[in-house]
């Protein structure tokens, strides 16, 4: 059976406003250096872009929006991709919160995936890691009619740039390696600002990436669908 493929290039924010906080969907702006180190890192990437995709918090969408309209490159903007909610911890420096809820502080590090440590009015991490392979779905289902257009030639290959955050990042590591619930995701790993991780998309020719039988997108799943991850990558 022959196969479809596509590349997917996520890219993390660079620096931002406002220092060492819980910078969940609190929306900050990058800083002039956030800005470059992202720029920076894009021009690492060596294939053309066919598609962007991005987070819709300003810190993500600014510098896709301005990459979008250099390439004239369509911008689509996808919630399920935004930043994970910390709820009344969300825009707080860390040293507060610490000072505030030690135990609860400890408890959420240590084991994110338990919805009893999520803080209060915040999304679980369940929840969070539900929404980005939904938001994961959602981008590869974008590009598979673009798929059904080329041949098999590498450089025909559609890629697609996600400007995304670190949380995203680790729930899609998670997800594509199959790793279940592990609070090293998010305790033990290091991603860096503008950090970029490249996901191989593959399926079957004549499969819909989404199994059109669900009855809505909520409940649809990928169909025969297969990941390769590169970390680092360029």
């Amino acid at each position: 059976m022959q196969m479809k493929q596509a590349k997917i290039v996520f890219l993390r924010h660079g620096e931002c406003e406002g220092g060492e906080i819980a910078r969940g969907q609190i929306d900050v702006p990058l800083t002039a250096q956030g800005h470059e180190q992202m720029r920076q890192a894009f021009a690492r990437v060596t294939h053309p872009i066919s598609h962007i995709f991005s987070s819709p918090l300003v810190r993500c969408k600014t510098f896709a929006a301005s990459l979008s309209q250099q390439l004239t490159v369509p911008l689509k903007l996808v919630p399920a991709l935004q930043e994970i909610n910390f709820g009344v911890w969300d825009g707080q420096a860390f040293d507060k919160i610490y000072h505030k809820s030690p135990s609860q502080f400890d408890a959420y590090w240590r084991d994110p995936w338990n919805v009893e440590n999520t803080p209060e009015k915040g999304e679980s991490v369940v929840d969070f890691a539900e929404r980005v392979q939904q938001g994961l779905i959602e981008v590869a289902a974008c590009l598979q009619p673009v798929l059904n257009k080329t041949d098999e030639a590498d450089e025909s290959i559609p890629q697609a740039l996600v400007v995304t955050h670190g949380g995203v990042i680790r729930c899609i590591m998670g997800y594509v390696l199959n790793a279940g619930q592990c609070s090293g995701l998010f305790a033990n790993l290091a991603i860096p600002y503008a950090a970029i991780m490249v996901l191989d998309v593959y399926w079957p020719d004549d499969v819909d990436i989404i199994d059109r039988s669900q009855p809505t997108a909520m409940e649809s799943k990928p169909a025969k669908v297969s990941f390769r991850l590169h970390w680092p990558n360029a």
